[in-house]
């Protein structure tokens, strides 16, 4: 037909955007995928031990989310990862203050690895009375002393609060704060 340039491009032609989401294990990663894509959380822990992606298209691109296990052994292999990505997501537990010198610890050495990749740290399961805040949270993760000129933002979620799904606002604000990074 004559109008062909009017329509939608096809999947296969919308360009690709990559977000790579990292975290220690527990944080919340797979549960995050999981809610961007519409589906219910898992209920109990269930620690991804390898890879899991996602794809979710939107009206002008297609964003690929890769999250890679947070486990000691896995963690080797997100160097590898970062480079190659548009933004990465670093999911941390806010109520594990115990493991958050390891987060603190994984997260600047992302951060060396490329020092022009927008950062995204969430601080998940803020619904807990004993998560830290976003006060805290900035200061044990040492996010005041990275480079003015990079984009770490940090925000508060509760990816999986009881009876929650993709309508929480913390899930779309950070689905929003990653269309506009990629876009």
């Amino acid at each position: 037909p004559e109008d062909e340039d009017d329509e939608e491009p096809a999947l296969e032609e919308l360009e690709q955007r990559e977000v790579l989401v990292l975290g220690l294990d527990g944080s919340g990663k797979s549960t995050f995928l999981r809610v961007l894509s519409g589906k219910p959380p898992l209920e109990g822990h269930v620690p991804t031990w390898g890879f899991n992606s996602v794809r979710l298209p939107t009206k002008d691109f297609e964003v690929d989310l890769l999250e890679i296990g947070g486990s000691q052994n896995l963690r080797f292999y997100w160097k590898e990862f970062v480079n190659e990505v548009d933004v990465l997501v670093f999911v941390v537990d806010s109520a594990d203050r115990l493991r958050l010198p390891w987060a603190r610890q994984e997260l600047h050495k992302l951060l060396d690895k490329d020092p022009d990749l927008p950062v995204v740290v969430v601080a998940n399961k803020q619904d807990l009375s004993e998560a830290m805040s976003l006060a805290e949270l900035q200061r044990e993760l040492g996010l005041q002393a990275v480079d003015n000129q990079r984009e770490v933002f940090l925000l508060a979620a509760s990816i999986a609060p009881a009876g929650s799904g993709f309508a929480d606002p913390g899930t779309v604000h950070i689905w929003r704060l990653l269309l506009e990074l990629l876009s």
